[in-house]
């Protein structure tokens, strides 16, 4: 892979996590009054992959930091049902919190078994014909 093609790469991969994070950090704060179901299994499993997303592609992303990655993410996701918390129409909950722990551990280690080296090293094995 040439090095515009790797600066490419990079600076896309880094978009899309942060679009991830946007994404996420919205959803969380928008009012959910009228959402057309009210499931609490479907919201936790919602939870748990928006979070997996999340840990998954920043530990993708920066391998060699992959427990920081995930300990952003969590952090990320207490933050957001802080805030939560002071919204009228929404609400700290502490099931919401698990959930998202269990989707950042689960996106660490997928992050792990799927791309142990990262996605630099996905790349490098793609454009050496692996």
């Amino acid at each position: 892979m040439n090095a515009v093609a790797g600066r490419w790469l990079a600076w896309t991969t880094r978009l899309i996590g942060w679009l991830l994070l946007l994404l996420v950090g919205v959803l969380s704060l928008i009012n959910l009054a009228e959402a057309p179901v009210d499931d609490v299994l479907w919201d936790k499993l919602n939870h748990a992959i928006a979070y997996a997303a999340i840990a998954g592609w920043w530990a993708a992303l920066l391998p060699g930091r992959r427990w920081k990655a995930a300990a952003v993410a969590l952090v990320f996701g207490l933050m957001m049902e802080g805030v939560q918390g002071v919204l009228p129409y929404r609400a700290f909950e502490w099931a919401d919190m698990l959930a998202n722990g269990v989707g950042v551990l689960l996106g660490l280690l997928l992050s792990l078994w799927w791309l142990p080296r990262g996605f630099a090293g996905w790349w490098s094995a793609r454009s050496q014909g692996a």
